[in-house]
């Protein structure tokens, strides 16, 4: 079985910033770590290849950073690590990110299976997964916990709209994994045999053969116009008086306050 791993690099939760003059993610490797809900279709992907045998080949977008994740991913247990990178890739929305990817699988060549996280933590959308589905004409099922093969025919659960659903999905297709199912770190010893068992191959958009009103802010049909920092104000009251007192004065304020009905 021949898998394909859609992961992304992400921006630590806390290390955020905003470059104030192109409104973009201000990206840097010490502040990166591979998005956590990828890691689950990584253990997914590590699962089936254990169980039917084949390969995992991890493919992302992204600057030379972004092989830190792919890194990660060897370790993981993937057997072949690509980095689609280019400056004409910079400040692609999930549509052109879409295109970007699909025109690497279409290089890759015969897959059978592709994966990716539900969503990511920076951008939060869970747009890629289907809109690369789409991008390459293959079926896809949404936030997968169980997967099973048999024969020709992938065999999925998920919970949806609070019923557990069962769906058999023909090869080739897309899943993208819940945050449900198992997942794990690569210890020591499996980062080091990645650096020094694999290696990284880096495609361009010529390599890629890819068209460039696609890709970047011309592929794009979606950008940010503008960012407005929420500010919030914090104030203590204290309210004075016998306990019986204090406890009618707190009901008065949190019902002033539309805090109970």
């Amino acid at each position: 079985m021949n898998i394909i791993v859609c992961i992304k690099q992400v921006l630590a939760g806390d290390q955020v910033k905003i470059n104030p003059h192109t409104l973009s993610l201000m990206r840097s490797a010490e502040c990166s770590i591979i998005n956590p809900f990828d890691l689950f279709a990584l253990n997914i992907a590590g699962r089936l290849k254990k169980q039917y045998s084949g390969s995992i080949t991890a493919v992302t977008m992204g600057p030379k950073i972004s092989e830190e994740a792919l890194w990660e991913a060897l370790a993981i247990g993937a057997d072949r690590a690509i980095l689609l990178s280019d400056p004409r890739f910079a400040t692609s929305d999930t549509l052109a990110t879409s295109y970007v990817l699909g025109m690497g699988i279409r290089k890759i060549g015969k897959f059978d299976l592709i994966l990716c996280g539900m969503r990511t933590t920076d951008s939060d959308t869970a747009q890629v997964g289907p809109q690369l589905a789409e991008e390459l004409d293959i079926p896809h099922v949404t936030n997968v916990e169980k997967l099973e093969k048999k024969k020709n025919l992938f065999i999925t659960e998920r919970l949806s709209d609070g019923f557990r659903e069962i769906l058999e999905v023909s090869a080739p297709a897309l899943f993208t994994i819940s945050s449900k199912a198992a997942t794990r770190l690569p210890n020591l010893i499996e980062i080091q045999e990645a650096h020094t068992q694999h290696s990284i191959e880096c495609w361009n958009l010529e390599e890629l053969d890819a068209d460039p009103t696609k890709v970047g802010s011309a592929g794009s049909r979606t950008w940010v116009e503008e960012l407005i920092p929420i500010t919030r104000e914090k104030s203590c009251d204290f309210i004075e008086g016998e306990p019986r007192q204090q406890a009618k004065s707190l009901f008065s304020k949190l019902f002033e306050k539309n805090l109970l009905s």
